[in-house]
């Protein structure tokens, strides 16, 4: 027997919550999303969507949406302070017709904020969640004016990162801060960069590092590295430092990092290692950054929401009861998620640390691994998020594709 029409409370409306939410709603369950912001908006300025991401956007009716505003990626190429290229990828290498899309957050936010209401999924604004109550077998999420919401049949936390609950579900979760974070800024694609359709980097040793990610038909992304005290909101960005050490590390890219600088308008983001003890307590289930939040290094967080989400809802429709289809959703997502935290957390400091010994052994091996038959393909399915263990992946289908 299935589980019929369920309460479902999500508090957050950022990727991993608003996509959950169309897919929930889109089941026939009663959806109410909670979010603290008055007006919901995203943070950040750019992503890069995996394979594994477009997919799930196309189970949403949202891909050629997706594409129309974006840009398609076809690699990552990484070099160096002396130009020496170091990262070197291909999606042509898992499949011919395999490719990312860079996408601004405000774009990807404003396709799924409309397929959410579209859905018919109820959302509550201006109501910032901060502890979750049980009564019997249901969840009544509390917020800061001691207000009540639900009961939910579940409760699904999907609150970023730097979730506000994630400590109060589970005491012993550990999330302890990255010591380095990134500052973003969109602007114009002066340099053409979109033509090349890569990801490209560059790194002084493990103290800087710079990107440009093209993220629509006619702009890019510019990301800069940053240690995370020199990211607190109380804290002036010191944009001339920014210009001069950015130009001095890429001055082929001047026309980009000239304008941003002046437009001084960057997002600040700091990035926690988030190890939660299981995905659920009861009815309270944790999704996306919130329950296995990582650094940027691999580019994996909004894809693995996307994942999250449609887990979620597939395995609600296939289970017989809430408990059955909490250990379904664990099973499909706990070695994928576990994997990329891990080889995340292993890779960060190779580019962000102040180890001239790591910058040396990066630069060595992995230059090597990229030019080695074998291992390239293995890296690149690790950049386009099919790994489900250090032994074990997922291939994509016959159209380059990855099966949902």
């Amino acid at each position: 027997m299935a589980l019929g029409s369920l309460e479902i409370g999500i508090v957050g409306c950022g990727v991993a919550g608003q996509a959950a939410a169309g897919f929930l709603a889109d089941a026939g369950h009663r959806v109410t999303v909670l979010e603290r912001f008055e007006q919901p908006h995203p943070v950040g300025a750019g992503l890069l969507l995996q394979p594994t991401g477009l997919s799930v956007l196309r189970a949403l009716g949202l891909e050629q949406d997706a594409l129309s505003a974006g840009a398609r990626i076809d690699g990552v190429l990484g070099e160096n302070q002396w130009g020496i290229r170091v990262l070197d990828l291909a999606y042509g290498d898992l499949h011919p017709a395999a490719f990312g899309l860079g996408i601004r957050r405000s774009v990807l936010f404003d396709l799924l904020h409309r397929r959410l209401g579209a859905a018919g999924a109820r959302l509550v604004p201006g109501v910032e969640i901060v502890d979750v109550e049980r009564e019997g077998g249901r969840a009544i999420a509390l917020d800061r004016k001691a207000r009540r919401h639900g009961p939910f049949d579940l409760l699904v936390v999907a609150d970023g990162a730097h979730s506000a609950l994630r400590q109060r579900v589970f005491p012993r979760a550990r999330a302890p801060l990255y010591p380095w974070g990134c500052v973003w800024a969109t602007v114009p694609d002066t340099l053409a960069a979109g033509a090349v359709r890569l990801l490209r980097q560059r790194f002084a040793d493990t103290t800087a590092m710079m990107g440009i990610l093209p993220v629509a038909p006619d702009a890019v992304t510019m990301f800069w590295s940053l240690r995370t005290p020199d990211l607190s909101p109380d804290r002036p960005l010191d944009l001339e430092t920014i210009r001069q050490e950015a130009l001095a590390l890429w001055p082929e890219a001047a026309s980009i990092i000239e304008r941003a600088v002046t437009e001084g308008d960057f997002s600040r983001a700091t990035y926690r290692h988030v190890a939660l003890p299981r995905w659920n307590e009861g009815p309270v289930v944790f999704l996306g950054d919130a329950a296995h939040g990582t650094s940027p290094q691999l580019g994996q967080g909004a894809n693995l929401g996307l994942l999250d989400a449609h887990a979620l809802a597939r395995s609600l429709a296939e289970a017989a009861d809430l408990a059955g289809a909490m250990d379904l959703y664990a099973r499909r997502r706990g070695p994928s998620n576990r994997f990329y935290r891990s080889a995340s957390h292993l890779l960060t400091p190779f580019f962000q640390s102040d180890s001239v010994p790591l910058a040396i052994l990066r630069d060595l091996v992995l230059r090597q691994a990229c030019q080695t038959p074998i291992v390239r393909p293995m890296l690149t399915g690790v950049l386009a998020g099919l790994r489900r263990g250090w032994l074990s992946a997922e291939p994509l289908d016959a159209d380059g594709r990855y099966p949902l």
